[in-house]
């Protein structure tokens, strides 16, 4: 791949990421008066400094995010053409960025991933999990190369698209004796009796629940939010506390004692896209990911 991209270019990006002459230098393998040579040969192409030097390292100028922008969609394009060309060879081989949503993380996508590496073992796959919202700034940023969660309502980019994986429910999820699982039905009423955890700065979370529930949506506000499935079934096994959940979780739920309810009325369907730079959609690895998930969930169902 290495020729597919400026040795400039690739130098410029351990330096913006490292901010650190020392530390991207090692990461290169290369000296500290090579990497300078580089980064001058970058600055005087572009007439303009990309980096103010400070005692604290490399801060990047508005040039130097200007040029880091690029430089990352370049460097993915370059990766994804390597893979595909690989593929051509019979092996397809090389590195994918993918983030993926939390309850997905710890659902169906392990499976995923795991058939997925059996089908291309010299495939690296470096994988993030986190809030919809927070992965797709990633991947506006060419941080990440494609992103499996819901599809967050804002609308995205021209130069991006969105391929339907699957639909999932949200459901209530408690302690196996809480008092809303004596309630025959559970209805918007119920909920405000009791605090919610939440996934911490989930905003499609609040936009759906201001859809649902109206004015009432403001007595769903959390208690508590938290990055960690794990952090949220221990305090829901032990307190009163509620969580409004995709129903992909509820097994797991189960295991750890919890119940899951559905509200009178129902709450929202959440659709999961595999979202990606229009450009890529039809890349080797994109399909072969969505093949990979196709299979999955088909064997699932």
């Amino acid at each position: 791949m290495r020729l597919l991209v400026s040795r400039h270019l690739e130098n410029f990006l351990a330096l913006f990421e490292a901010g650190n002459m020392h530390t991207a230098a090692q990461k290169k393998g290369i000296s500290q008066p090579a990497l300078t040579k580089s980064l001058q040969l970058l600055e005087d192409e572009l007439d303009a400094e990309l980096f103010e030097r400070t005692h604290k390292g490399l801060v990047a100028t508005e040039t130097g995010h200007i040029l880091y922008r690029h430089a990352c969609a370049i460097e993915q394009e370059a990766r994804f053409a390597a893979l595909e060309i690989a593929n051509m060879r019979g092996a397809m081989g090389g590195r994918i960025k993918i983030g993926v949503g939390q309850v997905l993380a710890v659902s169906i996508f392990p499976a995923l991933l795991a058939d997925f590496h059996r089908r291309f073992p010299d495939v690296e796959v470096s994988a993030e999990a986190g809030i919809s919202t927070g992965l797709v700034q990633s991947l506006l940023r060419d941080n990440l190369d494609l992103v499996i969660a819901a599809l967050p309502q804002a609308t995205l980019p021209d130069r991006f698209v969105t391929l339907p994986l699957l639909s999932t429910d949200m459901v209530i999820i408690c302690r196996t004796d809480h008092p809303l699982c004596r309630e025959k039905s559970i209805t918007p009423e119920a909920l405000t009796a009791f605090r919610r955890v939440g996934f911490l700065e989930d905003r499609e979370f609040e936009s759906r629940a201001r859809q649902c529930f109206g004015e009432r949506s403001q007595s769903l506000r959390p208690i508590l939010q938290t990055t960690s499935l794990n952090i949220m079934f221990g305090l829901l096994t032990t307190t009163d506390y509620y969580a409004i959940v995709s129903d992909m979780i509820v097994p797991k739920a189960e295991k750890e004692g919890l119940a899951a309810r559905t509200m009178e009325g129902g709450l929202w369907t959440l659709d999961v896209d595999l979202i990606c730079k229009a450009s890529l959609a039809s890349s080797k690895p994109i399909s072969a990911f969505r093949k990979a998930f196709s299979a999955h969930t088909g064997e699932a169902g």
